[in-house]
């Protein structure tokens, strides 16, 4: 049950970010010029591609823990699943959007 919940909020929250770029973290303080550098609507597909990727995830590793029979991580199955989405997320992110590099 729990997982469901989890999973549905994920993918809830996906299409959210989609609607309403306002969600992502920090996209309100950003300057003009930078707002104009960023492809808003490639980063909030990937976004919500990304969170409906973990929320989906989530849910058919909770089913497929417990058809195999590991029910001791069956509670885990959607922190497994974001474990494992997230660095995907990140790297996605630095190619969109790339990191500061200090000038030497």
């Amino acid at each position: 049950m729990f997982a469901w919940v989890i999973g549905i909020f994920l993918i809830v929250l996906g299409f959210a970010v989609k609607i309403r770029p306002s969600l992502i973290a920090g996209y309100k303080q950003l300057p003009e010029s930078k707002k104009q550098r960023i492809n808003m609507q490639k980063l909030t597909s990937m976004l919500r591609n990304m969170l409906v990727l973990m929320g989906v995830s989530g849910i058919a590793l909770h089913y497929i823990f417990g058809w195999l029979g590991w029910m001791n991580i069956q509670p885990f199955a959607t922190s497994i699943a974001i474990f494992f989405v997230t660095p995907l997320l990140v790297i996605r992110l630095n190619e969109m959007i790339p990191p500061k590099r200090p000038r030497e």
